[in-house]
């Protein structure tokens, strides 16, 4: 299924003009429309004021907010309109991930930031991404805090052990792999003979026009994670699809330990589905 309608979670970072980028730049390729999402969050209370909230403490907090909502909205109306693009622009206040998932419903592609790993005092955005991999009901592409992605994609590694997350993730990437100059499926340390489920899936890409290869490697002492990370490097990949493995609950995460060790060390964009 093409890429028609694009979810982009806007904040207030220095990588927002990175991230509209991408966004556009994948609407270009695939004459898709975006939604722009400002979350605002609740006002958090320094501990300071001891259970006293001064009444110009939020409505300050509230102005700054809605301040960096108008700025964030104008940066991708203005950019959008450098190529063209058809974008609206929606403010919610609330938790980012429940809004976020509730705009998703009706899109083909999330984008959100991997959050900036020094911003110790901005929870909320630090660990969106954390969140929405595994609650999402679209996949995510999580784009680095470090770097521009306006053209990446040439070379997809999906990570593939034959699991319902992995096929999962190759066919909501279905739209990248089969415009990318090359696709490897990669297999990690993997212990049983799978050769022949990787022959039906290898065959069945190429029904798509998808001529892939498949890799097994072993990585000794490296977690699944580290070593997909240290495959993009090593196959001059520049995108990686994976299932996200773990589950969300209710303001708590627990993630897999591939999952969470990518969302930290990422250093190219990254297309999860649960």
């Amino acid at each position: 299924m093409p890429i028609k309608t694009i979810l982009l979670h806007l904040t207030n970072d220095s990588q927002l003009d990175a991230r509209i980028e991408t966004a556009l730049g994948l609407a270009v390729d695939n004459n898709a429309y975006i939604v722009g999402l400002y979350t605002i969050a609740q006002v958090t209370v320094p501990t300071s004021f001891m259970g006293y909230v001064p009444p110009e403490f939020i409505e300050q907090s509230r102005k700054v907010e809605e301040e960096n909502a108008a700025a964030a909205k104008a940066k991708l109306e203005s950019l959008a309109a450098r190529v063209g693009r058809p974008v609206e622009v929606v403010i919610e206040e609330g938790y980012a991930p429940d809004l976020i998932n509730t705009h998703a419903l009706a899109v083909d592609l999330v984008i959100v930031g991997q959050g900036d790993p020094d911003a110790d005092n901005n929870a909320q955005s630090r660990y969106i991404a954390e969140e929405i991999v595994v609650s999402s009901p679209r996949p995510v592409l999580v784009i680095p805090f470090a770097g521009k992605y306006r053209n990446f994609g040439s070379h997809i590694i999906v990570g593939w052990n034959n699991s319902r997350e992995s096929s999962r993730a190759l066919h909501e990437a279905l739209p990248f792999l089969e415009k990318a100059e090359k696709v490897t499926l990669l297999s990690v340390n993997a212990t049983n003979d799978e050769s022949r489920e990787t022959a039906q899936i290898l065959a069945h890409l190429k029904r798509h026009g998808i001529n892939a290869e498949f890799k097994s490697g072993h990585w000794p002492g490296l977690g699944v994670g580290d070593a997909m990370l240290d495959a993009l490097v090593d196959y001059s990949a520049n995108m990686l699809v994976m299932g996200a493995y773990g589950h969300s609950r209710i303001r708590e995460m627990v993630l897999g330990g591939a999952t969470k060790s990518i969302l930290e060390h990422m250093t190219a964009p990254v297309l999860f589905a649960h």
